[in-house]
């Protein structure tokens, strides 16, 4: 009797956790990305920049690379045969109009817990500022959708021309249009600034003089289904998202 009632108590155990929301909202997905810079500049010049000069530190994971002989987990690099955007990254390596920054597959198990994988993504070369060109955070989680959030950095060299577009006056809003109201008096702008433009006359706000590297933000959050691909884009740099599930 004793027996009967302990194998009652595991069955039961057992379907109790199999059936529990954590593991029944949860399944496998690959997710692929592949992720590019705009090559032109015309763009520079039209926006407002902050100074980034750091990648701010978050909790992540990097992804693993696959060991020969080794089976593939989660957040581990697939081969390259099992990309199924390999033809958008011919096409984008064919035009002198872009450059691949990141192209890679991965499997993982995606849940209801927002941020509860949080994987940091960098590419492409390492710059003598010391930032990649690529470098950043993107996590997914699921509700009625698949919801991808992304916060991703991409730094670039400039060119004599580009660093002279950036000192071209602002005549877009500032950052300051964006601060809340508030009672206390502000500063006034001086009678010779033109208007719209920073402190310090140009685009790229707080410095005098314009750098030689230039790091944009792209933070994103995009509602997606499975098995379709999306696009999001950014002056400077775009990406596309492929997420599959996996029997």
């Amino acid at each position: 009797m004793t027996k009967l009632t302990s194998g009652i108590v595991l069955t039961l155990t057992l379907i109790l956790f199999n059936s529990s929301p954590a593991q029944a909202d949860t399944s496998n997905y690959k997710v692929e990305l592949l992720i590019f810079s705009h090559q032109s500049s015309d763009t520079l010049g039209d926006e407002i920049w902050p100074l980034i000069d750091a990648i701010p530190p978050r909790r992540s994971r990097a992804l693993e690379y696959n060991q020969q002989g080794q089976q593939i987990g989660f957040f581990t690099r697939l081969p390259k045969s099992s990309l199924s955007l390999s033809s958008n990254q011919a096409s984008l390596r064919r035009s002198s109009l872009y450059r691949v920054l990141f192209h890679e597959a991965w499997i993982q198990p995606i849940g209801e817990v927002k941020n509860q994988h949080v994987i940091r993504i960098n590419g492409g070369e390492i710059l003598d500022n010391g930032l990649y060109e690529l470098d950043g955070y993107i996590s997914i989680d699921k509700g009625r959708y698949l919801h991808f959030r992304s916060d991703l950095f991409h730094s670039r060299r400039l060119s004599p021309t580009e660093s002279q577009m950036l000192l071209k006056p602002s005549t877009g809003p500032t950052p300051a249009d964006k601060t809340p109201l508030s009672d206390e008096p502000t500063t006034a702008t001086p009678a010779d600034q033109p208007e719209g433009s920073s402190v310090n006359g140009n685009r790229y706000l707080t410095q005098t003089t314009i750098p030689d590297f230039l790091t944009v933000e792209m933070e994103s959050a995009r509602r997606m289904r499975s098995n379709e691909l999306h696009y999001i884009d950014h002056p400077l740099f775009g990406m596309l998202v492929k997420i599959s599930p996996v029997k």
